[in-house]
């Protein structure tokens, strides 16, 4: 139950920014955003370290490029239903491992996977020169373009008619940060990169959230949090947030650890 929204515009300084929220069970260990894999020495991103892969992976140095995987329902379920386990144990391949391979390789390296291994998933791999959403519901894959403009992909894909589209969208939009190449490199805070991003993210995720009727509390689909109670001790809920930019001569990250506290957020220096 994650969210990316992405702003693309070819003609601009830096043609591509992204924010992601992700969600998760809350007692999964994870790392912040480093150079954690040395086979795949270029890329940044928080390690999942249960699996080893990553939510969001950020290129560094010329020619970068940013992949980012959300969970997807099966064929025929819902978004707002917990995930479910749809592929056997024994076959099972983490969707971790996407990101690695989509932002090193592009959408043809992580298409190019043995899919039937994977649970349902959405892919979203960018760079500078355009983008695309990769969907595999478990029994096809589709690829969408990344159009132009800002746009919202929730679980349910590139829906533009998703809550959380409707909601963020016109906002995320009419705030497009407009950095200029030179701005990545000296950058000391999110917001000389970001704008007002960083604000818009905190406040998306504070009030209500997500619940699929899971748990206490009011449910509010078009949240950018999720709190979802399967049990004691197992919560799956929005664990931290991050924002990139590519630009044709490198990138930037920033993350924050505590959605909804702006003194959370933090440059991340690998990233540069």
């Amino acid at each position: 139950m994650c969210t990316v929204i992405t702003g693309f515009d070819p003609s601009a300084p830096v043609p591509l920014v992204l924010a992601a929220v992700r969600d998760e069970l809350l007692l999964r260990p994870w790392e912040p955003p480093a150079r954690h894999w040395p086979d795949h020495p270029g890329l940044v991103g928080g390690r999942d370290t249960e699996a080893g892969g990553t939510w969001l992976a950020v290129g560094t140095g010329a020619g970068a490029r940013v992949c980012a995987v959300l969970n997807a329902a099966p064929r025929g379920g819902s978004e707002d239903e917990p995930p479910v386990r749809t592929v056997p144990p024994e076959a099972r391949l983490s969707r971790g491992r996407l990101p690695l391979l989509g932002a090193d390789g592009g959408a043809d390296a992580a298409a190019g996977e043995d899919l039937a291994r994977y649970e349902p998933f959405h892919l979203v791999v960018a760079d500078p020169s355009g983008g695309a959403v990769l969907t595999w519901d478990g029994r096809e894959l589709r690829r969408e373009p990344l159009p132009a403009g800002v746009s919202v992909v929730t679980n349910s894909g590139l829906d533009a008619r998703a809550p959380r589209a409707v909601r963020h969208a016109p906002a995320f939009g009419a705030s497009r940060p407009a950095p200029g190449a030179g701005d990545l490199e000296a950058a000391r805070e999110p917001e000389e990169v970001w704008g007002a991003w960083p604000r818009l993210l905190d406040a998306g995720v504070r009030g209500p959230a997500r619940t699929g009727g899971y748990g206490a509390g009011k449910d509010d689909p078009a949240s950018l949090a999720a709190r979802v109670e399967l049990g004691p001790d197992r919560v799956w809920a929005t664990s931290s947030m991050a924002l990139a930019a590519v630009a044709r001569e490198g990138a930037r990250m920033a993350f924050s650890a505590e959605p909804g506290t702006p003194e959370a957020w933090r440059m991340v220096d690998e990233v540069r």
